[in-house]
């Protein structure tokens, strides 16, 4: 028995000694919800999810980070996204710090990452169960709408009270993979491009059921801005739509709250939002 007690608080040392810096929001709300809340010590300048969490020392992105923060936050392991350029990782390797580079691409990805910082830091259960908790709700938020086409918008421009174009998710990113997931069709899936950008005569051409377009809780004043220049570009198309804009920081966030993204989908899409020709 006493051996086990031991054992237990030189690992609890260990793990206490642990100060982590978060450089991804995705990743830092992982962190958050698999209980490290108090072994991060600095995060991204895009954290939002959490006032509490988010409001730990910025150390900026994994394209922009800030050495001299992160050697005052006296730093063990600095977590960037798996795109993140090999300077910042030598650099951050010259300074007796430990990298952790981690995709958070696609859906697949963000259940990785879970896994791997559940490993790396020691919450290895909490990390099974969330990521079985993610998948059970993202299956259960099924819509079984048989073939309809969705165009799923990261942003769109307007000018002149007309849409001009338009940033919208392609292949191989984790909007793709929910739509999918919840029986949704993404029209753009077999893109060349993540996030390709689409024109306006594209817009018109392209034969969709919904436009789904997400805003930052920060821009929703421009809604209803929105509504009225895609009522106006539905007048030019062939075939009515309905267009579903949905409000949230997270749903720019490839992380675990992607099953909110899955229920906002279940909840809005099939509401009466026809667009007028």
């Amino acid at each position: 028995m006493l051996q086990v007690i031991i054992i237990f608080i030189i690992s609890l040392s260990s793990f206490s000694s642990e100060r982590i810096v978060s450089t991804v929001p995705s990743l830092s709300e992982a962190l958050y919800e698999l209980r490290l809340s108090d072994s991060v010590v600095g995060v991204s300048k895009y954290c939002l999810f959490d006032e509490s969490f988010c409001s730990k020392e910025k150390v900026g992105t994994s394209l922009d980070i800030s050495y001299e923060r992160i050697l005052k936050l006296k730093a063990s392991t600095v977590i960037l996204s798996s795109s993140a350029s090999e300077v910042q990782v030598k650099n951050l390797s010259k300074l007796n710090i430990k990298t952790l580079l981690l995709a958070h691409d696609r859906l697949d990805d963000i259940y990785s990452s879970i896994k791997i910082l559940g490993k790396r830091f020691s919450r290895e259960q909490e990390a099974r169960e969330l990521v079985r908790k993610l998948d059970t709700s993202l299956s259960r938020t099924g819509l079984k709408l048989k073939d309809t086409k969705v165009l799923f918008l990261i942003s769109s421009d307007i000018r002149d009270g007309k849409v001009v174009k338009a940033q919208a998710a392609g292949s191989k990113n984790f909007y793709s993979d929910i739509l999918e997931k919840i029986g949704l069709s993404n029209i753009l899936k077999t893109s060349s491009m993540s996030y390709p950008e689409v024109g306006r005569e594209n817009l018109i051409s392209l034969k969709y059921d919904y436009i789904i377009e997400i805003f930052g809780s920060h821009n929703d004043s421009t809604l209803t801005l929105k509504k009225e220049a895609w009522k106006e570009l539905g007048r030019s198309k062939k075939s009515s739509f309905k267009y579903v804009p949905l409000v949230g920081n997270y749903l720019f966030v490839p992380g675990p709250s992607v099953w909110k993204i899955a229920q906002d989908l279940k909840n809005e899409v099939g509401k009466n939002n026809v667009v007028n020709k």
